[in-house]
C-alpha cells in the first residue's frame, strides 16, 4: 500500500501526488481485528480516519446503556472528520475527545490516521479541498438526517428502506440480493429497535412472502411490496 490509496478517497481525489505523498508519509497506518475498538469517545482528538479496508462502525451508548449506531464505514470513505471544524480551537489546542466511539467489524480492517495538523496545513493553502471536506460533511448531515426521520418510523418501514438502499449499494449483487455486511445485531442497534423485534419483523416479511432471508442473505421476492411499506 502507498499514497495512490488516497486517491481513491473523494476526499483528496483531485490532489497532486507531491501532497498525497506529504498526507500518506505522515499518516498512521492502523490494523484492527473484529471487534476491537479504534477510539473511545473519552479519548483525545487525534484526526480523522479513512477506512483502506474492512469495515467500523461509529456509535453512540445511550443513557439506559444500550448501543445505537450512527455509520457503518466501509472502504475509501473517512470517518470523525467533524471536530476539525465543529471544536476548531479546542482540535488545535489537543483540548478535544472523539465525539463517538468507533469499532472495527471486520477482521484485518485497515485505517489510515490522517493527523488533524495535516488537514489544517493543507487547508490553509488548498481552497478546493476545504470545499470538498464541506462537501463530505453535508453529505454526512444528509444522511444523519434520514437516519434521525427513519427511527421515528415503525420496524417494517425502517427495515424495508434499509433493504432497498443496500439493494442498491456497490456492496449488493444485484437488485433482489442484499448479502448484510453487518450482524443482525448490529442491524437492529442502527434500526434502533432490538433483536427479537428486528427478527420478528424478518419472519413477518418471509411469511408474506416479500423476502427470503438465509444467513446474511437477503433475496427480495417482491420488490413492490417493500416499496410499499417503506413508503406506509
Amino acid at each position: 500500500m502507498d499514497s495512490s490509496i488516497l486517491r481513491n478517497v473523494n476526499l483528496f481525489s483531485e490532489l497532486d501526488d507531491e501532497d498525497l505523498d506529504k498526507i500518506y508519509s505522515r499518516a498512521g497506518i492502523r490494523k484492527f481485528s473484529k471487534g476491537e475498538m479504534v477510539f473511545f469517545d473519552t479519548e483525545p482528538y487525534l484526526g480523522f480516519y479513512i477506512v483502506a479496508e474492512g469495515s467500523v462502525k461509529v456509535f453512540k451508548i445511550l443513557k439506559d446503556g444500550r448501543e445505537h449506531i450512527l455509520y457503518f464505514i466501509k472502504p475509501f470513505n473517512t470517518f470523525a472528520e467533524v471536530p476539525l471544524f465543529e471544536q476548531y480551537e479546542k482540535v488545535r489546542n489537543d483540548e478535544f475527545t472523539y465525539p463517538a466511539n468507533a469499532m472495527a467489524i471486520e477482521d484485518d480492517t485497515v485505517l489510515i490516521l490522517i493527523r488533524s495538523s495535516e488537514i489544517y496545513n493543507l487547508i490553509e493553502k488548498n481552497s478546493r479541498l476545504c470545499m470538498k471536506i464541506i462537501s463530505g460533511l453535508a453529505k454526512k448531515l444528509r444522511h444523519m438526517n434520514k437516519h434521525i426521520e427513519s427511527i421515528s418510523l415503525d420496524v417494517p418501514k425502517r427495515l424495508a428502506k434499509f433493504i432497498l438502499e443496500e439493494s442498491k449499494s456497490e456492496t449488493a449483487k444485484n437488485e433482489l440480493h442484499v448479502e448484510l455486511q453487518i450482524s443482525k445485531h448490529d442491524l437492529s442497534s442502527y434500526l434502533g429497535t432490538i433483536d427479537e423485534t428486528l427478527s420478528r419483523t424478518f419472519k413477518k416479511f418471509q411469511d408474506e412472502g416479500i423476502l427470503e432471508v438465509s444467513g446474511r442473505n437477503i433475496y427480495i421476492k417482491n420488490k413492490e411490496a417493500l416499496k410499499k411499506i417503506s413508503k406506509d
